[in-house]
């Protein structure tokens, strides 16, 4: 079997879940032994594939580029929307053009959709979202996202004393106003809590903003062993972003053994149950009540564990590659 994973063109520059999606998929799928390409946008003869196979369907330009190449070649098509519904947040954000675009955009979405021979879906309420929003009837399969975290015998450094830290909370991600960061920097202020921000910047004047708080500390981007360090040593890590799907740092920080907060504003309490808090990204006081309830419970491996056991790429890969072999019997 040999298949080609499609990606947007910055997927490791702007590295987000798509990016970690994509690389794991291809990792244990040659495990399984399976021949896999990344394409972000350099491959352009698909003629030697089994399965093309798309990611992120909001990144609507790329995505149909590499629908219509797959069209051209007869290709069996698979589709990971990771899609959440954005017009709420542009509604009240008065972003006009973004939702014009929004809205321009859908037709394509709905036919690569249409087209495609599976949908795999991140959740439950993608998976619902999808239906309602574009009308398919396309066999649709919930997998949901992976994490993969350093192991627990994997030697620590004092993430606190390196960075003269108190007792902090966490946030990991890129900086960006669709993010809420900003709102999340305030609220730390005001409990008077040590906020510590991880992550690329999109936009260096909302970076700005949030390092006028005196309690914010921003490291910048950290590798994966930093990262690690960083979600051992926070009392919790909060993502109050708009979307989270359910968030790729809040999964790995839950992996290891992080209180969590995350938004409502997705399918994180899917992945989390009642062993996370949750909070309205749109509501200060909401997202205050959470993180002070994070903040104050005593860390156990509860919601570790379950992360562990349940989001593991070993399972949800076989139960791709099942769906690989059923469209090409």
């Amino acid at each position: 079997m040999k298949v080609l994973l499609c990606v947007r063109q910055d997927y490791y520059r702007n590295f987000a879940v798509d990016s970690m999606k994509v690389i794991k998929t291809a990792e244990y799928l040659r495990k399984l032994g399976v021949t896999v390409d990344i394409n972000d946008g350099g491959i352009y003869d698909y003629s030697s594939y089994d399965i093309v196979h798309l990611f992120n369907i909001d990144t609507a330009g790329e995505t149909y580029r590499y629908y219509k190449i797959a069209q051209f070649y007869k290709k069996s098509l698979v589709i990971s929307p990771m899609h959440w519904d954005m017009k709420k947040y542009h509604m009240i954000n008065n972003e006009v053009e973004s939702m014009k675009l929004y809205e321009k955009c859908s037709s394509y979405k709905e036919e690569i959709l249409k087209r495609s021979k599976a949908i795999i879906c991140n959740s439950e309420l993608e998976k619902e979202l999808i239906k309602s929003e574009f009308h398919v009837s396309v066999y649709n399969e919930v997998i949901y996202t992976g994490v993969e975290v350093e192991n627990d015998d994997i030697p620590l450094y004092d993430f606190k004393e390196r960075y003269n830290l108190n007792n902090y909370v966490l946030c990991v991600g890129r900086i960006s106003e669709s993010k809420n960061q900003l709102a999340l920097c305030k609220i730390c202020a005001e409990l008077g809590k040590q906020l510590v921000l991880i992550g690329n910047v999109n936009d260096n004047e909302y970076l700005k903003e949030c390092t006028n708080f005196k309690n914010v500390v921003y490291l910048g981007f950290m590798d994966n062993y930093n990262v690690y360090n960083a979600y051992r040593f926070a009392k919790v890590h909060v993502n109050p972003s708009f979307v989270g799907m359910p968030g790729l740092s809040s999964l790995e920080a839950a992996a290891s053994g992080c209180n969590i907060v995350s938004t409502k504003g997705g399918c994180a309490k899917e992945y989390f149950k009642e062993m996370a808090f949750y909070c309205d990204p749109y509501d200060n006081n909401s997202i205050l009540s959470a993180v002070k309830s994070g903040f104050e419970k005593r860390k156990d491996n509860k919601l570790k564990n379950y992360v562990n056991e349940n989001f593991n790429y070993d399972k949800l890969t076989n139960d791709l590659y099942k769906i690989y072999l059923e469209i090409l019997n």
